[in-house]
């Protein structure tokens, strides 16, 4: 939902935005995000038990035309599937506008691409900042035992392609390795 915003002091945590009017809430599970997985009969498995909540992202965004910022906070719980960590669905912008995540909580790895194939991988700590460039699909991971919380800051009117990114993937996987996280290249 688009609102109007007026001046306004926030809680950063993702409680605070229930109470947000205009707030968005989106909950991802495990099978809305089928064919994003590599291990297809590991994510069968998990599905013949339960459907688990990967990721949640609140939002606020704000509709005028004099400039302003929409902004929300994504919490990805912790898991994998097979050895591969959890993820958001990932996508590109097709308007123009970068992106800014701060991290409050947990670890993870902020995969980022270009339609062109150039791919970048940054690490995701609590009290960083990552800067998303508009041309660049990006995907987060949270590699670590608690939640991964991220706060996110973007221009108004930016329109999401999930379409490319569930279509053709992404060109790094994160998965577990015998010393921690792996990124691995993905080979199709």
């Amino acid at each position: 939902m688009k609102t109007t915003l007026m001046p306004f002091n926030l809680a950063v945590q993702p409680s605070a935005f229930d109470l947000f009017q205009g707030a968005r809430r989106i909950i991802r599970h495990l099978s809305d995000m089928r064919d994003l997985y590599i291990d297809q009969e590991a994510m069968e498995c998990i599905l013949a038990v339960g459907d688990p909540i990967i990721y949640e992202f609140w939002e606020v965004e704000y509709e005028g035309s004099d400039g302003g910022l929409c902004f929300g906070i994504t919490r990805i719980h912790p898991g994998k599937v097979g050895r591969e960590y959890h993820m958001t669905k990932g996508h590109f912008h097709t308007t123009q506008g970068d992106e800014v995540y701060v991290v409050m909580e947990g670890q993870g790895l902020l995969l980022l691409q270009t339609r062109e194939g150039k791919a970048a991988t940054i690490e995701m700590t609590p009290g960083h900042m990552c800067y998303v460039p508009a041309k660049w699909a990006h995907r987060t991971v949270n590699t670590g035992d608690h939640d991964l919380i991220f706060l996110s800051i973007w221009p108004p009117h930016i329109e999401h392609d999930y379409q490319t990114v569930a279509q053709s993937g992404f060109p790094q996987f994160v998965v577990e390795g015998t010393d921690g996280p792996t990124v691995i290249e993905n080979a199709s």
